[in-house]
């Protein structure tokens, strides 16, 4: 086997395990993660946070950073 063939062989297998790496890491459930995302808004002295879900557009008050977003109230 000469040194050009033999590049072109071993470029192919990089170029497939590449490949198979790149589809192993994006194989599996998808997470939540980012799902939330949290804005402040300021009106006069008063700091208002609300958290929206990205995934159903559903936008809840946070009265305290300790409660899930299921408990949170509503806008």
């Amino acid at each position: 086997m000469n040194a050009d063939r033999k590049s072109i062989v071993m470029f192919i297998i990089g170029g497939f395990c590449t490949l198979a790496l790149l589809l192993l890491t994006g194989a599996g459930n998808n997470t939540t993660v980012g799902r939330y995302a949290m804005e402040v808004a300021h009106r006069d002295r008063t700091h208002l946070v609300y958290v929206i879900d990205t995934m159903t557009g559903a936008v809840r008050w946070a009265d305290s950073m300790n409660t899930p977003f299921s408990e949170l109230p509503e806008k």
